[in-house]
């Protein structure tokens, strides 16, 4: 039992040096440019520990995404749950995301970057944790519309999307831009917020 715990912890280790290098490589030098041999190389793991781990660079490109969507994943469910207020479930969703974003600058650049050519965000959102991520949202949603927070006039599903879309296109545009600000990208949570629950109008 000791030997097998023993080499699960060696396991992941491994896992997660060949992921930091992976990650690093792939927003440094892109997706198709970043070879096996430079993440091995990068770990300090030769080529064929990699391939023990990830059949191919492919594999190892979306387990990284599925990896840091989970952790994203885990830090909202544990957040929200500490309220039971829908608006404040929504407003510690949004500030997250941000946040996460801001946080994890290399793999947001891989994801906004490479998702048309590699379609990965089609692949990690069908997977089981974006599955999970997805229903978690309209949930979210769902519990808002019966606390009269949001409308029912709408399905949740379809405000889930809105809502994603929000978050993705503010991410983009900060990320291009972030260079010649000096906000932080948490700080637009209010502002989708307002937008998300209010729209635009002036009322």
């Amino acid at each position: 039992m000791a030997i097998s715990s023993r080499k699960e912890r060696d396991r992941q280790l491994r896992r997660a040096d060949i992921f930091k290098a992976a990650e690093h490589l792939f927003a440094v030098k892109g997706y198709h440019k970043a070879t096996i041999r430079d993440i091995a190389k990068e770990a300090q793991y030769a080529i064929g520990t990699v391939y023990l781990h990830f059949k191919d660079k492919e594999d190892l490109y979306f387990a990284l995404l599925e990896e840091k969507i989970k952790s994203l994943f885990f830090t909202i469910k544990d957040k929200t749950s500490q309220t039971k207020e829908a608006r404040k479930k929504l407003e510690i969703l949004v500030h997250e995301t941000l946040v996460f974003f801001e946080n994890n600058q290399n793999f947001f650049q891989i994801f906004a970057s490479e998702q048309s050519e590699v379609v990965a965000e089609r692949k990690v959102m069908g997977s089981s944790i974006g599955v999970q991520m997805q229903e978690y949202v309209v949930g979210l949603i769902k519990y808002a519309q019966g606390q009269g927070i949001v409308s029912k006039d709408f399905k949740a599903g379809q405000l889930g999307d809105v809502l994603v879309s929000m978050l993705k296109t503010i991410g983009i545009k900060w990320l291009q831009e972030k260079d010649n600000k000096k906000e932080s990208l948490a700080d637009s949570s209010r502002v989708i917020i307002r937008l998300f629950l209010n729209g635009a109008a002036n009322k």
